[in-house]
């Protein structure tokens, strides 16, 4: 799992305004409405107001991320669920998370990071909730993904997941990666896939690209009016590269976590009064 480092996720606390602003203007959705459309939920289906979360700093590996706790809790306040960082951390955190009365419980560590239903003893995880959510982002900025050409970058642990999406969608899927055995793999495993191990002549031939991966693409590589879904860390663009995209979905925590915490919730209710759609119910029932 990719590390996010306090510099990355400073902001995050004070801009789900502006990220609700820009999210509306490229595929007319706020944080809620995709978090909510990416697990299949109406509005009316799911009260963010019944739900407490509570946040536990993890110190074990490389250690808690200054700020994490606390931005995590800022989206879930912002879809309006309520929210609390525990004063302790670990074992002790997740006592107190308890405690608490907490429903949702939020962890990471270096390997993973999940959403705890503590009623269910389910849980969403962060790969999962990720592809879930700038996959139906980006399915909403193409308008329809079936029969077109759509670049994949990275066949990672988000990647593959994507993959999979793009696959019910008919989309016609070329996947780059620096370790060729995983982009073959993935290709195996989706037989219209094709690998490519040239990543520059890729970008400069899809117009729709979902870069599953930190890898930068200089701005001289991006077809004018792109439009690209991108949940990697760091940055991937620069100045360039910006002006020609039509439609960037990017940020460091927000979609992630907000899908997170509407999946979480979502498993305290009957499955069965959950709505299967595709590609959702890959995800949704695994």
């Amino acid at each position: 799992m990719t590390r996010l480092t306090p510099d990355m996720i400073r902001n995050v606390p004070y801009t789900s305004t502006e990220r609700d602003i820009e999210l509306a203007r490229s595929i007319g959705m706020t944080l809620k409405d995709l978090a909510y459309g990416a697990v299949g939920l109406r509005p009316d289906e799911l009260i963010p107001e019944d739900y407490l979360v509570a946040a536990v700093p993890v110190t074990s590996g490389k250690g808690a991320t200054t700020g994490f706790s606390e931005s995590v809790c800022a989206i879930a306040e912002h879809l309006g669920m309520r929210s609390l960082v525990t004063r302790r951390t670990d074992v002790a955190g997740l006592s107190d998370a308890l405690t608490a009365k907490a429903d949702i419980v939020f962890m990471a560590d270096d390997d993973e990071f999940i959403a705890l239903n503590v009623q269910t003893g389910s849980f969403a995880d962060n790969t999962r909730s990720t592809a879930l959510g700038y996959f139906t982002a980006f399915k909403r900025a193409a308008g329809s993904l079936h029969g077109k050409d759509v670049l994949l970058i990275g066949a990672g642990r988000v990647g593959n997941r994507v993959g999979d999406m793009l696959a019910v969608e008919q989309a016609r899927v070329t996947v780059v990666d620096k370790d060729i055995s995983r982009s073959e793999a993935l290709c195996r495993r989706h037989g219209g896939f094709t690998s490519c191990d040239d990543l520059e002549k890729a970008v400069r031939k899809n117009r729709l690209i979902f870069n599953a991966s930190p890898a930068r693409l200089p701005g001289k590589w991006i077809m004018d009016g792109a439009i690209i879904s991108s949940p990697g860390v760091p940055f991937s663009f620069d100045e360039e590269g910006l002006r020609k995209i039509k439609v960037l979905i990017h940020d460091p925590l927000q979609i992630g976590v907000s899908v997170m915490a509407v999946w979480s919730a979502s498993l305290s209710r009957s499955s069965a009064a959950m709505p299967v759609r595709k590609p959702i119910w890959l995800e949704v029932f695994p």
